[in-house]
C-alpha cells in the first residue's frame, strides 16, 4: 500500500516550500477501470509509450486525517 500512501503534503509560501507531516488510515482501495485517457506526460519527457493497460484502483478516501506542524524545507522551485 506505500505506493497510495501520503507521509508529507507539500506547499509554496513566502517563497518558500513548505512541508507538513501527514497520518492517516490505509487508503481502502476498490477495482476501478479507465474509460478515456490521454496519455502525454511519457511522449513529453521522451519516454516511450506504456507497454501495457493502465493499472487502476480507487478509493472514496479516509475519514480520519492528522496533520503534523508545517516547517519550511528550503526554497521554492518554479513559478509562483
Amino acid at each position: 500500500m506505500w505506493l497510495t500512501s501520503r507521509w508529507r503534503a507539500c506547499t509554496r509560501r513566502l517563497g518558500l516550500l513548505w512541508e507538513t507531516p501527514v497520518e492517516h488510515e490505509p487508503w481502502p482501495l476498490a477495482e476501478a477501470s479507465v474509460e478515456v485517457l490521454e496519455e502525454t506526460l511519457t511522449r513529453a519527457a521522451g519516454l516511450p509509450a506504456p507497454a501495457s493497460a493502465p493499472l487502476v484502483h480507487y478509493s472514496e478516501g479516509v475519514r480520519h486525517v492528522r496533520f503534523g506542524p508545517s516547517r519550511p524545507v528550503g526554497p521554492a522551485a518554479g513559478p509562483r
